[in-house]
């Protein structure tokens, strides 16, 4: 079986999405409101995926409750502590010691991210070691393994623009081959959310839980 692994922080005011919390129209509720929303979707996604089991990596430690009520049909696991190399890493180990077949991990900034780009990744691994989903802001929104591979996250500059292109130097160094999908974006400022917003009015992509709580937060705006 394969395996999609989610790395999720609780959806707590004041602890997530804080740049848009500082935006007067989101505040730290609403940015709450997006985070959880932003969740739901993606673990929407993870099960549309066939074949897959999700597992759900969460933070913080005692965040375990709210976990269970948000996804009370996945397996649930707390983050290790480190930076996000060592809980990436320590994640896909727990995958593969389980008996996973192929591993695919992403987080939950880009809710518009679908099972078709999830389940595309975890085929590229028949031609590639690691399959990694390029974000504009430098990064990755996903990174699937065929097997363990600890040493790719080492070294790496995290939450900058050389993210990317660093985790590709680690998998040459590491003598991994290396397949990418297209590129995508992260909803981190309102331009972002507004990007997104119009891909679900265009209908290029459906984020219901998303579209729901960026309804409710412009029916709150236009109310105050």
């Amino acid at each position: 079986m394969d395996c999609v692994i989610v790395l999720a922080k609780a959806p707590r005011p004041g602890e997530v999405k804080t740049r848009l919390a500082t935006e007067p129209t989101i505040g730290p509720e609403g940015a709450a409101r997006l985070a959880e929303a932003f969740l739901r979707d993606t673990l929407a996604a993870c099960a549309a995926v066939r074949g897959a089991e999700t597992v759900v990596c969460f933070a913080p430690n005692s965040s375990e409750r709210e976990f269970r009520a948000l996804a009370p049909r996945v397996r649930l696991v707390a983050q290790v502590e480190g930076d996000l190399g060592a809980r990436l890493a320590a994640a896909f180990a727990d995958a593969f010691e389980r008996g996973a077949a192929r591993a695919v991990a992403v987080g939950t900034d880009a809710p518009h991210v679908g099972a078709e780009r999830l389940e595309r990744a975890l085929a590229m691994l028949a031609e590639a070691d690691v399959v990694l989903g390029p974000a504009e802001d430098g990064g990755y929104d996903l990174i699937a393994l065929r097997r363990r591979a600890p040493g790719l996250f080492h070294g790496i500059a995290w939450s900058t623009t050389a993210v990317f292109e660093q985790t590709l130097a680690r998998a040459r160094v590491q003598g991994l081959s290396v397949a990418t999908l297209e590129s995508t974006f992260d909803v981190d400022r309102l331009e972002d959310l507004e990007r997104l917003r119009q891909l679900t009015v265009s209908g290029e992509t459906h984020c219901p839980h998303t579209e729901r709580v960026l309804a409710d937060l412009a029916r709150d705006g236009r109310a105050r």
